[in-house]
């Protein structure tokens, strides 16, 4: 019995610790800026239009009141490297003099993205290669773009309807080929 406990508790620790039951929490601080607002941002804006529209700044600046600094630090354990965002409003008359924007995305930078993504999607459907199922049983073919019908008015004819179907890709009046050999190779 004092055997078997032994290897039991140092396989249940070993398992414990491995298992990667350590919880670490996504930290979240500073000012999170929507892409909206900052995209909103011009020069020229007073101190209360800018408040009204990014928020408090989470660290004032004590010692020059003509700079409001918004800070963004995310960390999480699925981010290898933490996300660290800055915008910077310098102020001149009480009016914005000018934006110093580092890593706050705004709507160009999205639609850019946006841009960027579909033709990283486009590339990725070009360069993908069909598995070998795929390539025996004509599953994930890209569709034929080239003969596109017009679709069928509520108004035609049955008839007319059915010739404009797509054909059946095995016709009724061909047979299907008969096996060749068993399925383990040929006679």
């Amino acid at each position: 019995m004092k055997r078997l406990a032994l290897p039991t508790i140092l396989l249940a620790c070993s398992t414990f610790f491995a298992s990667g039951c350590v919880y670490k929490m996504s930290i979240q601080q500073g000012n999170y800026l929507v892409t909206d607002s900052v995209s909103q941002l011009k020069e020229g804006m007073t101190r209360s239009q800018v408040r009204c529209l990014l928020g408090t700044p989470m660290v004032p600046d004590a010692f020059d009141e003509s700079r409001w600094d918004y800070y963004y630090f995310f960390s999480s354990r699925k981010l290898e490297k933490p996300l660290k965002r800055r915008l910077t409003v310098y102020f001149a008359d009480e009016r914005v003099q000018r934006i110093e924007n580092q890593g706050v995305p705004t709507q160009t930078d999205l639609a850019q993205l946006e841009q960027d993504l579909k033709k990283a999607i486009e590339a990725n459907k070009k360069n993908h290669k069909q598995s070998a199922w795929q390539r025996m049983f004509g599953h994930g073919k890209p569709a034929d773009t080239t003969t596109t019908a017009a679709p069928p008015s509520d108004s035609a004819p049955a008839a007319e309807k059915a010739a404009q179907k797509e054909p059946d890709p095995v016709p009724a009046s061909q047979p299907l080929p008969a096996p060749v050999g068993s399925p383990s190779g040929p006679p």
